[in-house]
């Protein structure tokens, strides 16, 4: 009989303690996000000895299955586990690995497809790598390096430090936007969405109806939730650049940021990230997850904002 228990339909309530607890914690697994999703989900637990040891969620598509990539607009959707701080260091590596091991075990009997965006606080990934090393015809996890940027604020005493801090260039920008913008925090998701579809269409790049609703529940859940600051920058009155920040107990997410292209020139996303930024530090959070940093065309500029590259990883079943 095995020493651990498998609850592939946890309570919600049970589900956001165990994750108000685990070191992989996000914004992103408490059911007040997940609900945002215009998805179904399971809450899955694992249990030894009444104590819920690890976890994970798994959304569904509209065809009644677990999707098999990550949502869009989230992030680290992967395995929780409990806090086991207080093992030893050899103790804490054998236990988590045998707890994982067996968990993704009953994950892949139960379940025929399924894909984890992990923390980048997760750090032993062996589990997945090695899942049916010596039976390969039983499927196996493809393994998918991503990057992305943290900003620590317990580095900084302030903004005026930090901003001190950064790229040149930055600096001066912030200053030039700062006489000509003005910040507002709002509730209207359609002002985001509107600005995001201008984005998209700058990019040549058409959005679905279903991401631009998406969007738009995310947003709203987060706002009227008290978890989510949206954020406008208006030049003479008119919004042309909106931001979105969401926010667990020790981190601020920078998920959405949208400008009207004819404002380019205005640097007027730039100005509203250093806003929230500031923000951020006055609410005494501990740091800035810039969520992603995976194309070339962004990655410099979180960086410039002093962002420090995190690995982390998808891990999704293949073969089976």
């Amino acid at each position: 009989m095995s020493r651990w228990e498998i609850n592939f339909k946890e309570n919600k309530q049970v589900w956001d303690a165990f994750s108000a607890s685990s070191p992989q914690r996000s914004i992103f697994v408490y059911t007040k996000f997940l609900d945002s999703l215009l998805a179904n989900y399971d809450l899955v637990t694992c249990y030894e000895k009444s104590k819920i040891v690890a976890g994970a969620v798994l959304i569904y598509s509209d065809a009644g299955e677990p999707i098999a990539r990550p949502h869009p607009f989230t992030q680290y959707q992967g395995v929780l586990l409990a806090d086991n701080a207080n093992q030893s260091t050899h103790s804490q590596i054998t236990h988590e690995f045998k707890v994982v091991e067996y968990f993704i075990s009953q994950l892949t009997e139960y379940y025929k497809k399924c894909c984890f965006c992990h923390s980048w606080r997760l750090n032993d990934l062996r589990p997945f790598l090695w899942h049916n090393y010596h039976e390969l015809n039983k499927g196996q996890f493809n393994l998918d390096l991503r990057y992305t940027g943290i900003l620590d604020l317990k580095k900084y005493h302030d903004f005026e430090i930090y901003l001190a801090s950064v790229r040149s260039c930055r600096r001066q920008e912030f200053k030039k936007s700062s006489q000509l913008l003005m910040l507002e925090f709002s509730d209207d998701e359609a002002i985001l969405d509107s600005l995001h579809a201008m984005t998209f269409a700058r990019q040549n790049i058409q959005r679905n109806h279903q991401d631009a609703a998406l969007l738009k529940s995310i947003c709203r859940h987060a706002v009227a939730g008290g978890y989510g600051k949206l954020s406008l920058a208006r030049l003479e009155g008119l919004p042309v650049a909106a931001v979105l920040f969401i926010y667990d107990d020790r981190t601020a997410y920078y998920l959405f940021g949208a400008n009207d292209p004819a404002f380019r020139s205005s640097n007027a996303g730039g100005f509203l990230l250093l806003q929230m930024i500031k923000d951020a530090f006055e609410t005494e959070m501990e740091e800035i997850d810039f969520v992603g940093i995976n194309s070339p065309s962004r990655g410099d500029y979180k960086i410039s904002l002093n962002a420090e590259l995190k690995a982390y990883h998808l891990t999704t079943l293949i073969n089976c």
